[in-house]
């Protein structure tokens, strides 16, 4: 049985790089499919940027499979949602959204420069304006529009909440279902830590109180589907709003059918049915996400 394991484990690396080679592919095939206006080149590095940042957050955890647990893959997984919640909240009125998007992310650049140039005043530089650092930073900025030109807000980008977006995007149940309990683990709440962080004292005396852990768990395929099907999603959404068609392998679709053939593998080679793992996309386990 540990050679089956073994063999399964190495299945799994390549499943992994094919589903990297396609989410990849899907992501140059659509960019290359987009007619680009270059009189508005904000608007398509916005939605190409989100997209192409969704595929490397689901990429990066498909590679870093020691992460498919409750301790760290909801931190991938709430960056997803959060992605695309952004993108599809952009795509109910892109012109005006990708430049209010732009601009504040320019500002938060800025207020980070200000902050460095405060530290190294009161750490006793005397030319803070020269620090490599500051320099640096300034340059970054005046690559995209002149820094002193720059405002900064400290509030939301949206200037609304993430629920509003996701209401006015249609996409609600995402937001319910997917951004609310994965911010869970992301902000170290306590319904995620009482579950992860926390087992009950076995001294009876101690009147079943907790006591802190740092439980290591089993990898769980299941994160890398859900990651799968966010990207998934992005794509779906990009598709519909622009217009776009590609053909172009599903990279979700590879990968269950690469999954479930290699769990079925798997399973067949245990003797206890109790052991044997569920398919890698099982409907009735799948919250409306």
């Amino acid at each position: 049985m540990t050679e089956n394991v073994a063999g399964f484990h190495d299945r799994l690396t390549k499943i992994v790089e094919e589903f990297v080679s396609n989410a990849r592919a899907e992501l140059s095939q659509r960019w290359a499919a987009w007619s680009v206006d270059i009189t508005t080149p904000a608007l398509h590095e916005v939605l190409g940027g989100l997209l192409a940042r969704q595929v490397t957050l689901a990429t990066q955890l498909a590679r870093a499979p020691q992460t498919w647990n409750g301790h760290v893959a909801p931190l991938s997984l709430r960056a997803m949602t959060d992605g695309y919640i952004t993108l599809a909240w952009i795509l109910e009125c892109p012109a005006t959204r990708c430049d209010q998007y732009v601009k504040f992310g320019l500002g938060q650049k800025k207020l980070f420069l200000e902050h460095w140039k405060v530290h190294l005043t009161e750490t006793g530089e005397r030319n803070v304006e020269n620090h490599p650092v500051i320099k640096a930073m300034e340059q970054w900025l005046n690559a995209e529009r002149f820094h002193f030109l720059t405002e900064v807000s400290v509030g939301s980008w949206s200037e609304t909440d993430t629920r509003s977006m996701a209401e006015e995007a249609g996409c609600l149940d995402l937001y319910r279902f997917g951004y609310a309990p994965l911010s869970a683990a992301v902000h170290n709440m306590w319904h995620h830590v009482i579950d992860y962080n926390l087992k009950t004292c076995q001294n009876p005396l101690h009147g079943s109180h907790r006591v802190p852990v740092d439980p290591d768990l089993a990898i769980d395929p299941d994160y890398l589907y859900r990651a799968a099907k966010y990207l998934d999603k992005s794509f779906r959404l990009f598709d519909r709003k622009t217009g776009v068609s590609v053909e172009v392998t599903r990279s979700i679709d590879a990968l269950i059918d690469a999954l479930n053939d290699a769990l079925n593998t798997l399973n067949d080679s245990l003797p206890d049915p109790d052991m044997r793992g569920a398919p890698a996309d099982n409907p009735a386990a799948r919250a409306p996400e």
